[in-house]
């Protein structure tokens, strides 16, 4: 069995306080929600934070928020399970929904949040995996290592996202908020991803992703989500696209 390594946990109960943990402890500390990602990379060693800021106790950064027809809010630590199965978001923003109840299994739906899945870390078959496993190879630059074992005359990670919701939110024009020392910011997901294995995020480590926010939805939305696999990926490579479509006069027409 491997062991999760000794941190301090911290129990902000506001993003103000969480902020200044994160400002407090620099790059020592980091965030957790429902941990369903972040817990097992720290046992593995790709993670290795002094302390952790707890965010489920904050109150604001869970729920649904609004009606469709003027736009809804999610907040990042709504778990995955409420976003797949909330009724606006299943009528409204199927897509997402649908993506949501993509993910893993049910207790880890019940655990991971929205906000963990949009910012989850990228993966690759030469990091995710013990830290052993990862030192008899030499490591890669992501972790521990200098150079890409999937490309090693690259000078650039290509570590990939596996986030299921991340594609139905960019789809769906979302947008992303984020807290920080200088104040509140809002950016497009689409804007909320670099293409770096490593440096994947525009959030800065100093961020808290508060919420996410949908545009107005005047009527359902054709829309839908899939996930792709095969026997030969891995349970990680994951696929989600999402559509939408409407007429002049704001009936929705077909979508695939």
């Amino acid at each position: 069995m491997i062991r999760l390594p000794a941190f301090e946990y911290l129990t902000p109960r506001t993003v103000g306080d969480a902020v200044k943990y994160l400002a407090d402890r620099g790059p020592d500390a980091m965030l957790v929600a429902g941990g369903t990602d972040l817990f097992p990379n720290m046992k593995r060693g790709q993670f290795e934070p002094k302390a952790l800021v707890g965010l489920r106790g904050i109150r604001e950064l869970s729920g649904v928020r609004g009606e469709g027809r003027a736009g809804l809010t999610i907040g990042a630590c709504t778990t995955l399970s409420a976003v797949a199965t909330h009724p606006e978001l299943a009528r409204r923003y199927r897509a997402l929904a649908t993506a949501a109840g993509l993910v893993s299994s049910p207790q880890l739906r019940n655990a991971g949040t929205l906000g963990g899945n949009v910012c989850v870390d990228t993966r690759c078959n030469y990091y995710n995996q013990s830290y052993e496993w990862r030192k008899a190879v030499g490591f890669c630059m992501k972790k521990d290592g200098d150079i890409c074992l999937v490309a090693p005359g690259s000078d650039r990670c290509w570590a990939v996202s596996s986030s299921d919701t991340a594609p139905v939110l960019w789809a769906l024009g979302a947008t992303a908020r984020l807290a920080g020392p200088a104040g509140e910011r809002t950016i497009a997901v689409s804007a909320l991803y670099q293409d770096d294995g490593i440096a994947y995020l525009a959030k800065r480590p100093d961020e808290v992703l508060t919420e996410l926010a949908l545009p107005p939805a005047s009527c359902p939305r054709l829309s839908c989500a899939t996930r792709a696999r095969s026997a030969a990926t891995s349970a990680s490579t994951r696929a989600a696209t999402g559509t939408t479509s409407r007429t002049s006069g704001g009936r929705p027409s077909a979508s695939a």
